[in-house]
């Protein structure tokens, strides 16, 4: 599948990290999210019904940012991919979450991980 709907470059605030600070004072969490998806009935069709709504998509995400904890963002990225699988019936979903800045002494714009998973078939 091609067809894909993409989430770029969301802005929060959580309490991610291995660090005391980090976990009490937080700090900006960006999330980038592509999930596919076959969007040829929406094309056709011009109905929202028929798609999955990206508002939807970025609440869900806001949630897992701003409401939970996670020391690792590798925790945080497979939360949000098993969260899109759970609520939408996508085919597959790739999740980027960086830190900017990191806590990392030196310059660095942003540190992060991607994973991406594909819906298992039975």
């Amino acid at each position: 599948m091609t067809d894909k709907i993409i989430l770029r470059g969301a802005q929060f605030h959580g309490k991610h990290g291995v660090s005391p600070e980090e976990r009490v004072v937080g700090g900006r969490i960006i999330v980038d999210v592509t999930i596919e998806y076959d969007l040829a009935r929406a094309g056709a069709s011009d109905d929202l019904a028929d798609t999955i709504s990206y508002s939807d998509v970025f609440k869900t995400v806001r949630h897992l940012v701003e409401d939970t904890e996670s020391l690792l963002l590798e925790t945080l990225a497979y939360k949000i991919s098993d969260a899109l699988f759970e609520k939408f019936p996508i085919a597959a979903a790739t999740v980027y979450v960086r830190k900017q800045p990191p806590p990392i002494r030196g310059v660095v714009e942003s540190a992060g991980v991607e994973i991406h998973r594909v819906r298992e078939t039975p």
